[in-house]
């Protein structure tokens, strides 16, 4: 009998000690298990770039689903925000949606925006400053895929629009008025010289005599007033 005890008690420690070695070798594989952490992607994000009413991202296409965290800076002149819309979009043409934003930010300041996006998709965001995201400050990321250009709106520009209607050819020069003729220079009077209204006494004229007059009143030259009649 004492034997038999001894020979349980020594079984008995040895399957104890076999647990606990168990135990070991299991526990740090369940303490892997737990330790896993959700992939992250890190965005940097320039708003008031390349222009003051745009965002200039690192990254837009084939984002990681899971854990994304942008981190924001106001590059910009005016003060803006940064919000990105958790429901998948097929465009941003909302202008509006339910998210996450970042503090309104002045110039040169920063700010970090994580969001868990686990489904593929589109995802719009934008400032939340009254008029920028009309304005075209937005556009969309894509969670696991690739983002259509044909997606992205066109952002309003009335300028432009009201500008781009018709446009009118300029108008022809007017053509410069002709110089008036020249007024044709008056006929020499009758008895040449001086005219034959000086010549002669009034209400006379000259009378051609001839060759026998002795001068050439009669072929023009001036009159001696013998051919007055």
């Amino acid at each position: 009998m004492p034997g038999s005890r001894l020979a349980l008690r020594v079984a008995a420690r040895a399957g104890l000690a076999a647990g606990v070695a168990g135990a070991l070798v299991v526990a740090p594989s369940a303490l892997a298990q737990h330790s896993v952490s959700v992939p992250k992607t890190t965005i940097t994000v320039l708003a008031g770039k390349p222009s003051e009413l745009a965002f200039k991202l690192s990254k837009l296409s084939n984002i990681r689903p899971g854990t994304i965290v942008f981190k924001v800076t106001n590059d910009g002149v005016a003060y803006h925000t940064f919000k990105i819309c958790t429901s998948v979009a097929k465009s941003d043409a909302a202008n509006a949606c339910k998210g996450k934003v970042t503090p309104l930010l002045k110039h040169g300041k920063s700010a970090t925006l994580t969001v868990v996006l686990k489904k593929k998709g589109q995802y719009e965001f934008l400032c939340t400053v009254a008029g920028h995201a009309a304005a075209g400050m937005k556009g969309l990321i894509g969670v696991g895929v690739k983002v259509s250009p044909t997606a992205l709106a066109a952002p309003k520009d009335t300028a432009t629009s009201s500008s781009s209607g018709s446009s009118s050819s300029p108008s022809p020069s007017p053509s410069p008025a002709p110089a008036p003729a020249p007024a044709p220079a008056p006929a020499p009077a009758p008895g040449g010289g001086g005219g034959a209204a000086s010549e002669c006494p009034p209400g006379q004229t000259i009378a051609a005599n001839g060759p026998g007059d002795q001068d050439d009143d009669d072929t023009g030259a001036v009159s001696d007033g013998d051919g007055c009649i």
